[in-house]
């Protein structure tokens, strides 16, 4: 069986990053230390307030939610599942291009991904902002998370979830091979 949970926190993760760079605007709420030694706060733990800043900040609709205990459910959901906007990695593309086509280079900094970590201390998808400084600074894996396949692969994980995600990789070989790429490479990076 194939490990889909680094790749769900990378997609998701990777992508809100780089929307901070684009001037999306992405809503984060400011928690204090966030060392592993940390632990995050439990939906329970957090304002009504501040489950909603978070669920703005996955782009999770809580509109049905008319109480406490289900925007608490919505959000642990949504953390499970590392729920993403979507257009993020189009804007995402589109600011590449024009740097591109300026001749600079696009690169996500420090400030960009600590903007966009949620209540619990991560980045949408539940990837610690560390670890996708790492990421971030491997050209591999940047380049693998650029490519079209890989970016339809992190749209489909980003509004379908895990689950769908693994049903494209057993019915499209791309995919399958895509997300082992992206395995293979924080593997390494993990290793390192």
């Amino acid at each position: 069986m194939v490990d889909t949970a680094a790749f769900t926190n990378a997609a998701a993760s990777f992508s809100t990053a780089a929307a901070q760079r684009q001037g999306t605007n992405l809503y984060a709420i400011e928690i204090g230390p966030t060392d592993d030694d940390v632990d995050p706060p439990l939906p329970g733990q957090m304002k009504i307030s501040e489950i909603k800043s978070e669920l703005d900040l996955r782009k999770v609709n809580y509109k049905d939610c008319f109480d406490r205990e289900s925007l608490e459910r919505r959000l642990d959901e949504a953390r499970a599942s590392g729920k993403a906007d979507p257009s993020i990695i189009d804007e995402f593309n589109k600011r590449n291009l024009e740097a591109s086509f300026k001749g600079e280079s696009f690169e996500v900094s420090d400030e960009m991904i600590e903007s966009s970590v949620g209540g619990d201390g991560t980045l949408p998808g539940g990837m610690p902002p560390e670890m996708l400084k790492s990421m971030m600074a491997d050209p591999e894996l940047v380049a693998m998370l650029r490519s079209p396949k890989m970016q339809d692969v992190m749209k489909l994980l980003m509004t379908e979830g895990q689950v769908a995600l693994e049903e494209a990789m057993k019915n499209d070989q791309d995919t399958y091979e895509c997300v082992q790429k992206v395995n293979q490479i924080m593997g390494r990076m993990n290793q390192g």
